[in-house]
């Protein structure tokens, strides 16, 4: 709006709509998306010194001054808004970046309550703050519905892992700040690799099922969403200091401690804020040999424009881990709890140098630009890059498989370590067009990945110290490229009913280029997919604050680099379905392969029902789901033209209830809780198991004995599905009053079978 003066006059005139300038103030209201005023909000100018708050009617009177050319009005809760000191309207609303009574930041891809027909919970800044001290990011996780997360190490630092509805982290997709977090190779979130990051988290959103992911990934078990960002936080530096231990049979077994400095700026000059956060986390473990050292650094800038916000955001930082990620027997259990022993005859865990060495810094950068009242353009650019290795002491082995088959003995203990470098730069566009009946939103994802692997052989047994010899066995090169484009549709179709359409169309091509190494031959080849994915969802609103919503969606799943090819095992061909013989190399015969994979991507339909009830003191809700997951990918586990093959299984059906709620008690007591039941089965995957039988036969008064091949099929129809319990529920009671605070967790988790047979 322009403003207009009569420059006779000692009065300014001001067209409607623009706010009063007397003299030298400026007046005016703010008010909330809802016209409601808000008080306290802080009106700064790009003048040190000069600004104001508003009065409790969401009025303010701020003093001008010649040299004053922007205003900024920003409050804890709300998206700051800033204008040319020309510009400011009578009426400033500033919209919500939190859901009332939720603290959940507003984004175009967060799912709203009574809005969104998908089953969804939100953990907040207050929720985080609250349960987190020291610990794996997935462990902040485990108390909302059907989620079951878990450390090999037994403590709360080291290798994590989650699973959703019996889908692991490989089929659940999370993204930080509109990022994608899982590995392109092999689809897993390795949380271990960002020490200390839930503590720069503002807010995390678990979309269940498929979800509204769409960023360019498969989503199958949920969506994860994890917000670091907000222009609210005020200036502050804390510095933060714990020490804990963990016992066994009454006796202290390990330690853990973390130290973190952190920094906040707050709004300065109405237009910038920088934080930092740098972290030292420590512990001895509590299994045998699990422990953890972590360092980690955040750091963000932000700068807040008329129309634009721009954000930076800087993390990452070294670790190295004991490794712990084999399990035990019954028996071991019962005679130690903390065991930790490798797998006797194929690799020891008791080596002292078992580690895992990493470090993957992240770089984000994002630009929102609001092009006008109704549309929105959003870019998100980012670079991640990773290098490190794990260190393995490996008994018995054949030294012909690691290149140095010309030394005698030819077999023995060695140490090797496996080596990865990888890359990964990424573009997220994103137009967001409001009407007057909902939201168009069209977008896409794009990324380019590159992993370079190989590994030495650093000790050998017979043959002197470590570090004394040192051989190169394998070299490849992978690359991955992912191309999507989607569009949303948000529609109120009534006054109660609304419908949410999604259609996404995602190319991935991935190949790989191997050296022609000892025993590694140099395959060379290249494969691509393409996918459509939609989703359909419909919210009918019962009343106020209660809603029914339903949903049906598809999802598609590539196989992992692994599932085409491992790479880094001597003498593995890979799965596709040409192999063919082109001449002789290191006197055996040399092939090259081409074609498609032998195994189809996987597919999954899911579909949702629910409800949900909101008040200020209550809310309530219920899903039920059922998911067809089918063309599971089992690496090689199948056989053609006598070599093993990844194939497809017809797959399982992962159905069940979840209920969840939570009541404001008192002032002071909060109580909440939820509880999943699930019915998880194999739908058909039979397995031809051969071994071998010595048998005794007496030939001419003399005994025999010789070794038959036999079979043995098993179909594991029915069967449940491994590692995820048939139920899980969480009790949580939080009482605050002043300065103390307690609080009380209860989890309640059903059986669940660590292999296939289900063994009891």
């Amino acid at each position: 709006m322009r403003l207009f003066t009569v420059v006779f006059i000692a009065f300014v005139i001001l067209i409607a709509g623009t706010a009063s300038v007397l003299g030298s103030e400026l007046t005016g209201r703010v008010t909330n998306s809802g016209g409601n005023p808000l008080p306290a909000v802080s009106v700064v100018t790009d003048m040190p010194g000069v600004g104001t708050t508003t009065d409790e009617s969401g009025r303010y009177t701020l003093v001008l001054k010649d040299e004053i050319s922007r205003v900024t009005f920003s409050s804890v809760g709300y998206h700051p808004q800033q204008f040319g000191v020309d510009d400011v309207p009578e009426i400033v609303a500033l919209e919500e970046r939190y859901y009332p009574g939720g603290e959940i930041v507003v984004r175009g891809d967060r799912a709203k309550p009574g809005v969104s027909p998908m089953a969804f919970d939100n953990i907040s800044r207050e929720e985080i703050e609250r349960d987190y001290t020291v610990g794996e990011f997935p462990l902040l996780l485990q108390s909302t519905p059907n989620v079951h997360a878990y450390t090999d190490g037994g403590g709360a630092l080291g290798y994590s892992y989650i699973s959703v509805r019996g889908f692991t982290d490989k089929r659940v997709a999370t993204y930080i700040n509109g990022v994608p977090l899982n590995d392109p190779e092999d689809n897993a979130t390795y949380f271990v690799d960002l020490p200390d990051f839930a503590a720069n988290i503002t807010d995390i959103q678990i979309q269940r099922g498929v979800g509204n992911s769409l960023y360019g990934d498969a989503s199958f078990g949920a969506s994860i969403n994890v917000v670091t960002t907000g222009f609210d936080r005020e200036r502050r530096v804390a510095l933060t200091s714990g020490y804990g231990e963990y016992t066994s049979d009454g006796k202290s077994v390990g330690d853990i401690y973390k130290q973190s400095l952190e920094y906040s700026s707050g709004l300065i000059d109405g237009r910038w804020m920088f934080g930092g956060r740098f972290s030292k986390q420590k512990t001895g473990g509590y299994r045998v040999g699990s422990w953890y050292r972590g360092w980690s650094y955040y750091f963000s800038v932000a700068r807040l424009d008329p129309r634009m916000t721009t954000e930076l955001h800087v993390y990452g930082g070294p670790m190295v881990t004991h490794l712990a990620y084999y399990g035990v027997g019954r028996e071991t259990l019962q005679q130690n709890w903390r065991a930790n022993p490798g797998i006797d005859g194929y690799e020891s865990l008791t080596y002292d140098n078992a580690t895992d060495n990493f470090n993957q810094p992240h770089y984000q950068l994002h630009n929102t630009y609001r092009l006008s009242d109704r549309a929105t353009l959003s870019n998100t650019l980012y670079y991640i890059r990773g290098k490190g290795y794990y260190e393995q002491y490996k008994p018995d082995q054949d030294y012909a498989e690691y290149g140095i088959a010309s030394i005698l003995p030819l077999e023995g203990d060695l140490v090797r370590q496996k080596w990865v470098y990888k890359s990964q730069w990424g573009w997220s566009p994103r137009l967001d067009y409001e009407h007057e009946r909902g939201t168009h939103t069209l977008g896409g994802s794009f990324y380019l990945f590159e992993s370079e692997h190989w590994g030495n052989v650093v000790w050998f047994e017979h043959f002197g110290p470590k570090g004394d010899h040192s051989y190169r066995y394998y070299h490849h090169l992978g690359q991955k490229q992912v191309a999507s484009i989607y569009g949303q549709e948000f529609l109120q179709l009534t006054d109660r009913l609304s419908a949410q359409a999604t259609a996404q169309v995602r190319y991935e091509r991935y190949a790989l280029d191997q050296e022609r190494m000892g025993m590694f031959p140099g395959y060379d080849f290249a494969v691509d997919w393409l996918f459509f994915s939609p989703r359909l969802g419909f919210n009918y609103e019962l009343s106020e604050g209660a809603n029914l919503y339903a949903s049906a969606a598809v999802s598609s799943r590539t196989p992992t680099d692994n599932d085409i090819y491992d790479a880094d095992k001597a003498g593995e061909f890979p799965s596709l379905e040409r192999i063919d013989s082109v001449g002789i190399y290191a006197g055996d015969i040399l092939y090259e392969a081409s074609g498609d994979p032998t195994a189809i991507p996987e597919r999954l339909y899911d579909f949702e029902l629910g409800a949900s009830y909101r008040t200020e003191r209550y809310s309530a809700s219920a899903n039920l789901f059922y998911m067809d997951f089918s063309n599971e990918i089992l690496e090689y586990a199948g056989s053609k033209e006598g070599r093993d093959v990844t194939i497809n299984v017809n797959g399982s059906f992962h159905s069940g209830v979840e209920l969840s709620g939570a009541v404001q008690l008192t002032e002071e007591l909060f109580a909440g809780g939820n509880l999943a039941l699930n019915y998880n089965r194999i739908k058909d995957y039979p397995v031809v198991y051969n071994y071998e039988v010595d048998s005794t036969l007496v030939v001419d008064s003399l005994i025999v004995i010789v070794s038959i091949d036999e079979a043995v099929r098993v179909n594991f129809k029915n069967k449940k599905l491994p590692n995820f319990p048939d139920y899980l529920g969480n009790l949580v009671f939080d009482y605050r009053r002043d300065f103390v605070r307690l609080i009380y967790y209860g989890r309640l988790i059903g059986r669940q079978y660590a292999d296939l047979w289900n063994t009891e």
